[in-house]
Formats: structure tokens, C-alpha cells, sequence
């Protein structure tokens, strides 16, 4: 019985009904220099947005852009040979983040659906 009961609350959390723990989404952004020389890596939960904003570039730092839709807030990121690590919650009619890394070599971007 408590198998049963387990696998029903299990369940219901992978569902996402109200009232229960939905999974966060992680996301990676890289610039062309690669993931090991400037990267963005983090999590999108419960309206909340922690970031890690990584450059061990010795040609240019590496800018992070966080641009929510429909509202159009932008939150940007700075960091030039080092680590810095950035929260911030997600108005409540966001629908989508664009996380954009530009750096050596150029940008790159991706959309991740809230």
C-alpha cells in the first residue's frame, strides 16, 4: 500500500498539477571560443533564474543577455576573465527566455519556453 501511494504522488509531481514540485530546466549557452572558455549554465524554476556566467578568454570578456518575452526586461551579465553568478524572477506574464552569449568569436542564443 505504501508502494501504491508513493508511486501516486510521484505522479502526480511528473504531471505538474497545482500544488506540486514541477522540474526545473537547465539550459547552457556558449560563444564559438567554446563551452570551456566562455559559457552561461543554469536553471529556470518556480519564476526564478540562477545563472553562471563563466570566461577564462584572454582576447575579449564575455557578455550574458537575458531577455524575457513578452515584456521585454533584459538583465545583462559582465565578466571578464572570472565567475559571477546571477538570480533573478521572472515577471509573471513571462512566456519565454533568450539567454545570448557574445564573446570571443561572436554570439550564440537559445530560447528556452517557460
Amino acid at each position: 500500500m505504501k508502494s501504491l501511494v508513493l508511486v501516486a504522488a510521484l505522479g502526480a509531481m511528473a504531471l505538474g498539477f497545482p500544488g506540486t514540485a514541477a522540474a526545473a530546466t537547465s539550459f547552457e549557452v556558449c560563444t564559438p571560443a567554446d563551452c570551456a572558455v566562455q559559457s552561461v549554465r543554469g536553471t529556470v524554476d518556480q519564476g526564478r533564474v540562477v545563472a553562471t556566467v563563466s570566461d577564462s578568454s584572454p582576447a575579449s570578456a564575455l557578455i550574458a543577455e537575458f531577455s524575457v518575452s513578452p515584456s521585454g526586461v533584459r538583465t545583462r551579465v559582465v565578466v571578464d576573465d572570472g565567475v559571477k553568478r546571477a538570480m533573478f524572477r521572472l515577471p509573471a506574464d513571462a512566456d519565454q527566455l533568450i539567454v545570448t552569449a557574445c564573446g570571443a568569436g561572436g554570439c550564440a542564443s537559445k530560447s528556452i519556453p517557460l
